[in-house]
């Protein structure tokens, strides 16, 4: 391999790894504005960039005693 595929290569997935980590985080907060939107609380579990995570909604008003 020469160092320009190498290069490109090794470019395009650097670029790639950033879109992602970018893009999960945007979900990420996505998710806990809707929580906060429907008047619950997000409590957000994660690791190292955001690989792995999980949010909890608690206090959540969903209308059903009213």
């Amino acid at each position: 391999m020469t160092k320009k595929a190498f290069l490109i290569i090794s470019t395009s997935l650097s670029i790639l790894m950033i879109v992602l980590v970018v893009m999960n985080e945007y979900s990420m907060h996505q998710v806990t504005e809707l929580c906060e939107e429907v008047g619950g609380t997000a409590y957000v579990d994660k690791n190292f960039f955001s690989g792995s995570w999980s949010v909890s909604c608690d206090g959540i008003d969903d209308g059903i005693n009213q």
